[in-house]
């Protein structure tokens, strides 16, 4: 078994799927989507919706191919299905006000499906760009918001205005929106479960509003989940420096600033993003990295590192959290879910 890291071919929501989506993921991202695009699925294993393997000899299989041939040697040690779904969205107009379950809920209720927990990091963004980000109902029974119309939604939702590199922290039951004129980095849990509360106005082709969820909504939201947008803690490292966001449960999230040749760790599969071309080199082999290219580099693949002058690279992997507590010492109050049981 010979490992590489996998760059991939994601699979685009698009169309009637995501009519808030617009054609950023290609004009500005360089990918092979659809004009009305919404969601470019990087890394995931989700059926009906995988990535393919772009290149090497596996080039066309399905990651589930690969995590069926390569097991742990790609997916390190797992306790069930493959844990993570990586995104780029594209919100031409703001997505519906959602809410996700954990995963007792998914499990009880959509048929042993995982829950979602997700986080965002801004791409690009508008002028005046902002996200919905935890809801303020203000003593008034949610329900009863909902059922108000727009004005009365809109005016009980937090709203926070973004900047390119903000990053955002989406624990389940957290109500959100992703406003008009952003493009995000997403890493999340991987599900597909999502209940909206409100969709503000939007219908199908058949002419019909789409489908709201209002009961399960109410169900799983914690309206008193109110947050900041994370600031990270940053560590000096070998070609450069590491910025941790996230490491809960689920994922860990960081900013590689790569100016050098930066090792990176072993033993468990790495998702990485760049921002800008950057070299991957391992043993004698080298991938050239396009900005907004994923790449999965597999648990068991040793000794590799990121070659580049300037270059910062979104890296979201499994969570090693006692190996990041005692890298960060005080520092590690700063990143999100690091201090969770």
């Amino acid at each position: 078994m010979t490992l590489y890291p996998l760059l991939m071919a994601p699979c685009f929501r698009s169309g009637e799927e995501t009519p808030w989506g617009g054609s950023m993921l290609r004009d500005a991202f360089m990918k092979d989507a659809p004009e009305q695009t919404g969601e470019s699925l990087e890394i995931s294993a989700l059926p009906g919706r995988e990535s393919l393997v772009r290149n090497g000899v596996h080039a066309g299989k399905t990651l589930n191919s690969m995590i069926e041939l390569w097991g742990e040697q790609l997916t390190g040690k797992l306790d069930g299905d493959f844990p993570l779904l990586l995104k780029l969205i594209d919100a031409r107009e703001t997505l519906s006000v959602q809410v996700h379950p954990d995963d007792a809920y998914a499990g009880a209720n959509e048929g042993g499906k995982l829950g979602k927990t997700e986080a965002w990091v801004v791409l690009n963004c508008e002028p005046g760009a902002r996200l919905a980000y935890g809801v303020n109902a203000q003593g008034k029974p949610l329900s009863e918001i909902f059922e108000a119309g727009a004005e009365a939604v809109e005016g009980a939702l937090n709203w926070v205005d973004v900047r390119p590199g903000d990053v955002y922290y989406i624990p389940s039951g957290m109500v959100h929106a992703i406003g008009a004129g952003i493009q995000l980095y997403e890493i999340q849990q991987s599900s597909d479960v999502t209940y909206r509360f409100w969709d503000w106005g939007r219908v199908g082709k058949d002419g019909k509003p789409r489908a709201l969820h209002i009961r399960q909504a109410l169900d799983v939201t914690d309206p008193e989940l109110h947050m900041e947008k994370l600031w990270g803690a940053t560590s000096l490292c070998k070609g450069g420096s590491r910025t941790y966001y996230i490491s809960n449960r689920y994922f860990e999230l960081c900013r590689l600033n790569v100016s050098g040749a930066m090792p990176l760790s072993d033993g468990r599969m790495l998702f990485l993003t760049p921002t800008a071309p950057c070299t991957l080199r391992w043993g004698d082999e080298s991938l050239e990295l396009n900005p907004f290219d994923s790449v999965l580099v597999p648990a068991g693949l040793e000794g590799v590192t990121l070659e580049s002058e300037d270059c910062k690279v979104l890296m979201s992997s499994p969570s090693d959290r006692e190996t990041l507590r005692r890298e960060l010492g005080y520092r590690a109050e700063n990143v999100a879910g690091l201090a969770e049981a």
